[in-house]
């Protein structure tokens, strides 16, 4: 019984730190791109889908040496694979917008109390401003917030078009494709309402998403209020 309380709040602690991660859009768009994958190596490799793999449960077919292989897939694909991809796609948008649609005549909007953070935090740490460098780090590590969750975002994004636009056919669909069929079930009006609003937003999401993934314009500039000494940077 000494050791209940302990094994209590370790119960407590694990589930809510569950929790937080599950309210995380980060964590979703992980979990997600997690099923799509496997889904589709499954589907390419085995010829089933996760869904049908869990059927029979007492007999798996993937091994751990299999699983190993998948999870290094997968942690290559979200770390080198997916960025790198991405600022590919960027860099073909740049040159498309830069060379049709990009005016160098329209100015900046932004007034004269923006600057870069590379120049004001040399100048910060000249002048050994600490308020100007905790507001150029809390910047910074927003912008780097910010690209690590497009780059989630992408992934889940390419995930989803491979696996339904590519893979399956009629004896065999994927996850995406089976979810398609539910929208010619009747579960009822409301039921039938509920998983037709899911699957809207779900691809409204990804049709945003990549947008903002692959938006050639990133101004990268810091707000610095015009008190500061540093307003000519």
């Amino acid at each position: 019984m000494s050791d209940s309380g302990p094994s209590i709040s370790k119960i407590v602690a694990s589930s809510t730190s569950f929790v937080e991660k599950a309210v995380e859009f980060r964590h979703f768009m992980l979990f997600t791109s997690f099923i799509l994958l496997l889904d589709a190596c499954l589907v390419v490799f085995f010829d089933k889908n996760i869904l049908s793999s869990f059927q029979s449960l007492s007999g798996p077919e993937v091994n751990a040496a299999s699983a190993i292989i998948f999870l290094g897939v997968y942690f290559f694909c979200m770390a080198l694979f997916f960025p790198t991809l991405r600022q590919i796609s960027r860099l073909g948008v740049a040159l498309i917008y830069f060379k049709w649609f990009w005016n160098s005549s329209k100015g900046s909007n932004l007034g004269n109390n923006w600057h870069y953070p590379s120049l004001i935090k040399e100048k910060a740490l000249t002048k050994r401003d600490k308020v100007i460098l905790d507001i150029v780090e809390n910047h910074e590590e927003e912008i780097k917030n910010k690209h690590v969750n497009l780059n989630v975002g992408f992934a889940l994004v390419f995930l989803f078009v491979i696996n339904y636009f590519v893979l399956g056919d009629e004896n065999l669909r994927s996850i995406t494709q089976q979810a398609e069929l539910l929208l010619d079930r009747d579960f009822g009006f409301l039921i039938n309402l509920i998983i037709n609003a899911g699957m809207a937003v779900f691809v409204i999401f990804n049709m945003v998403m990549v947008g903002l993934s692959l938006n050639p314009i990133e101004e990268d500039k810091i707000y610095i209020p015009s008190g500061s000494d540093d307003k000519n940077v």
